[in-house]
């Protein structure tokens, strides 16, 4: 589950108030590894959340290398079938991807 700043500023107010460990931990359904780690990072950033902390999209099926590849090979042949894209992607790339999913990707790479 998420657990929101305030939450984790509360907890650690608590434990700060002198509130024991395990009863945060039972009272607020928090492990108290979370709690030390909370800990660390307000003593280093001053909060209880990492600010350097960057969200993470999706990983790509198909790297922008991979793209580079597909669009080479549309250049040299222009009838060329997904099938064949989907074979060439799981010999040469070691890629494993459904026809729908390389549509999809090739869509929105501008490549159909």
């Amino acid at each position: 589950r998420k657990i929101s700043a305030d939450l984790k500023d509360c907890a650690l107010d608590l434990w700060d108030a002198g509130w024991s460990l395990s009863d945060i931990c039972f009272a607020l359904r928090v492990s108290p590894a979370s709690m030390y780690r909370w800990d660390e990072l307000r003593e280093i950033f001053g909060q209880s959340t990492n600010p350097n902390l960057r969200l993470a999209g999706r990983h790509r099926i198909i790297s922008l290398a991979v793209l580079g590849a597909i669009r080479t090979i549309y250049e040299q042949e222009t009838t060329v079938m997904l099938d064949e894209l989907q074979w060439y992607l799981a010999i040469h790339h070691d890629i494993a991807i459904s026809i729908s999913a390389l549509q999809s990707t090739l869509d929105r790479a501008g490549l159909t």
